[in-house]
């Protein structure tokens, strides 16, 4: 019975490390000391989980942290830059708030009219 516990126990301790759970949860993009080398590749989201783009370049500060972002908006091939203040990673994904008016219009809904009759 006690080695019973013991393969259980070490079971609870070995599945998070056997797992490489490499998932981190988001933090903002400026809290990093250096660009993280999946960042060049990840997709933007935006806060409801839609796709905006994908990260095209990544400007460091003079220290190497990423000051800001760029990438190709999916909808219209514009180019948009984001402030690395203004975005989180968890390590596979940019996220960033539609409060930013470059994001904003991006995600900007159609106007729907009335149909004439």
């Amino acid at each position: 019975m006690r080695s019973l516990k013991f393969l259980v126990f070490g079971a609870f301790i070995l599945v998070p490390v056997l797992s490489h759970a490499e998932d981190m949860a988001p933090a903002a993009l400026n809290s990093f000391s250096s660009v993280p080398a999946a960042l060049t590749s990840a997709q933007v989201l935006d806060q409801n989980g839609h796709v905006l783009g994908k990260v095209e370049r990544v400007q460091a500060d003079q220290n190497g942290a990423p000051a800001a972002i760029s990438f190709r908006a999916a909808n219209t091939g514009q180019t948009v830059v984001v402030a690395a203040a203004a975005v989180s990673f968890d390590g596979r994904v940019l996220i960033t708030s539609s409060d930013q008016p470059q994001i904003a219009e991006l995600v900007k809904q159609p106007t729907r009219t009335a149909a004439a009759k």
